[in-house]
């Protein structure tokens, strides 16, 4: 059976502009055998992501009713006997339909994945998917020379991708989200693709036979790349009279940097204009991925290459703050400025952080009066709305009950009180139901930028303030026989230290904890833009790689000594357990 894929991934769903609005439903399916009516799913994950987060997810193992072979069982890891209580694939067709919806089906091998939920779907009734589709497989074979092998294993490989529990749905799914994120970055950096429509016609690209190549090729593969190292950093792609034409950063500066030279790939305008004029790299070795990103950004605003498109200017990110007043009200800062202010952010853009302000306001009793309203003392609408204590009447009265309304606020920024966004979902099913559709998709759309900020901020402490944490994780060479770990010591939002340690020789990081959080500072120091851009790459990473990060919290009420047990006490346990 061939999966009917004729629409060569042009469904009916129009695609956001840019790539970081559109919906990716990553999927990988585990099965009892290949795409033929008579073989059945046995296990099922779909990831959705935006902008490089996780914003849904569809897992479970599935009841074939039939037997599971033993070559599947022992390919896959799934017996006969964990899936004997599982739910059949017909009780999970509905949430898997609506799970799809305005999402780009995304999979290794879409032809076997697709093809295996529409044949399920249509063998139970139900509308198959016509989802605009992008297949990894495709795409790798445009963006990477045809020497290297496409499957996941070995992309991940290249890529260096730490795949867990290989061969299980959500393993391999997980792999796949990574491995889209660096097809992204290679789109980008080597045919100048911008939107999800170029992003998807991409891997369809004729793939074109071996070029002659430019003569100054092999010299820089011989005398350049050769040298080059296969850890992260950021290079610098130089003409021959040392002006600075492109900035970029990899995990793998060697296999990154080579792809650029390799005329057996089908390469943009741009890369081709690129390579032509490059006579010298330079690269400056990063101890993290973190530290590369953040140095690439900084390069790229310093020198203004001409061939880099993003980052060469900084952007204007807006912080969520309280007003100084004894009743304090929200308010938008684009700066974090000196004093005891506490600060929220930064956020992705000013529209959002609006949205976010508007929902706040609707949903919680705080005045949205000005100072000089409010010395006024009269009740207002929004008193007559229960949409205010009107404390500017009652100052007494009210004080505590706005104290906590603050602290619900900032429970709900730091990712540990989700009931509005709970509450507005059944407002806005409750206003679909009397078929005031224009009004429920407002409303959608008010959840959906909660939803941005709040996904993003999931397990990360969002005041500026309270942000101050140790994230630890393994170094590139940490294996079983060297325990080696990187700490990134952040204060106040920012990225203040990084560290490499062994984790029982860990008494070097004592003046360094000391240095950080105990320096006389007990609120931010004004931050210029370049130190805002810093915390925004800082937030996105931590994000991106929650799942391989231990994040430590630092309370102000913790010694120096405190701080250095309990890190031992961390990467201690950390060892035992990897």
């Amino acid at each position: 059976m061939v999966a009917d894929l004729s629409n060569r991934g042009k469904g009916k769903d129009e695609l956001p502009a840019k790539i970081t609005d559109a919906t990716f439903a990553v999927v990988d399916l585990e099965t009892t055998g290949g795409l033929k009516p008579e073989n059945r799913i046995i296990e099922i994950c779909a990831i959705k992501c935006r902008n490089g987060q996780e914003v849904g997810m569809l897992e479970s193992l599935v009841n074939p009713e039939q037997q599971i072979s033993y070559f599947i069982s022992q390919y896959t890891g799934i017996t006969n006997s964990m899936v004997d209580n599982a739910p059949v694939i017909q009780s999970l067709l509905t949430k898997v339909s609506e799970f799809f919806q305005e999402t780009i089906f995304v999979a290794h091998n879409v032809p076997f994945d697709m093809g295996f939920i529409n044949m399920e779907l249509e063998r139970n009734g139900y509308a198959k998917l016509t989802n605009r589709w992008l297949c990894t497989f495709r795409l790798a074979r445009r963006l990477l020379p045809t020497q290297q092998k496409k499957n996941l294993g070995d992309l991940a490989k290249y890529f260096g991708i730490i795949v867990e529990n290989r061969h299980r749905a959500r393993g391999d799914c997980e792999a796949t989200i990574k491995l889209l994120a660096e097809l992204i970055i290679l789109a980008q950096e080597q045919h100048g693709v911008e939107t999800a429509e170029e992003l998807l016609s991409l891997q369809f690209k004729a793939i074109r036979n071996f070029k002659r190549e430019p003569r100054h090729f092999s010299k820089i593969r011989n005398t350049v790349l050769n040298k080059f190292p296969t850890k992260s950093g950021v290079y610098l792609m130089k003409s021959a009279k040392d002006e600075v034409l492109y900035i970029g950063k990899s995990k793998n500066l060697k296999s990154r940097v080579s792809s650029y030279f390799n005329q057996n790939i089908d390469r943009s305008e741009k890369v081709v204009e690129l390579t032509h004029h490059v006579r010298k790299i330079d690269y400056t070795l990063t101890g993290s991925e973190l530290e590369a990103l953040l140095l690439e950004s900084k390069l790229i605003k310093q020198y203004k290459p001409r061939f880099n498109t993003l980052l060469k200017r900084y952007r204007s990110y807006p912080f969520l703050t309280f007003s100084e007043h004894e009743f304090p009200k929200l308010e938008i800062a684009l700066d974090v400025e000196d004093g005891d202010k506490e600060y929220f952010g930064p956020f992705p853009s000013l529209e959002l952080l609006q949205h976010v302000v508007e929902i706040l306001e609707r949903y919680f009793k705080v005045r949205k009066c000005s100072d000089h309203d409010f010395s006024r003392a009269r009740f207002c609408i929004y008193f007559d709305l229960d949409r205010c204590f009107a404390p500017c009447k009652h100052p007494k009265h009210y004080k505590e009950a706005y104290i906590k309304e603050l602290d619900q606020i900032r429970a709900f920024l730091s990712g540990k009180n989700p009931e509005i966004i709970n509450v507005m979902i059944r407002e806005m099913k409750a206003l679909a139901s009397e078929n005031l559709f224009e009004e429920a998709a407002d409303l959608k759309q008010k959840i959906h930028s909660l939803q941005k900020v709040f996904f993003r901020q999931s397990d990360i402490v969002n005041s500026v303030n309270e942000n101050n944490v140790i994230a630890i994780l393994p170094s590139e060479n940490f294996s079983d026989c060297c325990k080696e770990y990187v700490l990134l010591f952040v204060r106040f939002g920012r990225l203040i230290d990084q560290k490499k340690v062994f984790e029982d020789e860990t008494e070097s990081l004592v003046p360094v904890i000391a240095s950080v959080y105990h320096n006389g500072h007990s609120s931010p120091t004004p931050c210029r833009k370049e130190e805002i851009d810093e915390m925004q790459i800082l937030s996105n990473w931590i994000y991106q790689n929650k799942d391989s990060l231990h994040c430590f919290y630092v309370k102000d009420a913790l010694t120096t000594e405190q701080i250095h047990e309990t890190l031992q006490k961390r990467l201690k346990s950390l060892s035992e357990t990897r």
